[in-house]
């Protein structure tokens, strides 16, 4: 059989390879986004099901059930789980906060330079593909190896 796919010569890329190859790239994608999904998935613990290793929790402790020490500790262990997800809140918006100052302050360099380099023909008019942005004061395009006009 002497097709197009048999005949190439050593060293000849097909298209139908290049396509094979990209699918295969993107079953692997899919694959793997399933697979973390599902692992986000299993980490869910619904309320009742908290509730339940509560009590557990508390009864290897030696509390009983019905107990004012059964119920003080269950409500201990609400307040730990509370001010953890707290501090973790307040860990998550100060990384945000901090990531957005860097950020912002990264553009505020890039439009210095951009400026700086206005009419220098040794370096491209910054525009849409350029690292940096729009900035939507003056409406004009700024980047670290571009000028602004």
């Amino acid at each position: 059989m002497n097709t197009a796919f048999t005949t190439r010569r050593t060293g000849e890329t097909l298209s139908a390879d290049r396509t094979v190859k990209a699918r295969g790239v993107s079953m692997l994608a899919k694959i793997g986004l399933a697979a973390a999904c599902t692992l986000g998935l299993a980490a869910c613990v619904t309320p009742q099901e908290r509730h339940a290793m509560d009590n557990g929790q508390c009864y290897e402790f030696g509390f009983e059930p019905g107990t004012d020490a059964f119920a003080q500790c269950m409500m201990d262990l609400h307040q730990q789980r509370a001010l953890t997800q707290a501090n973790r809140d307040l860990y998550w918006q100060s990384h945000f906060a901090e990531q957005t100052r860097r950020r912002e302050a990264q553009q505020d360099l890039y439009k210095q330079v951009s400026l700086q380099r206005s009419g220098d023909p040794r370096f491209p008019v910054c525009g849409a593909s350029s690292e940096g942005g729009l900035d939507r004061r003056t409406m004009t395009w700024f980047g670290p190896n571009c000028r602004a006009r």
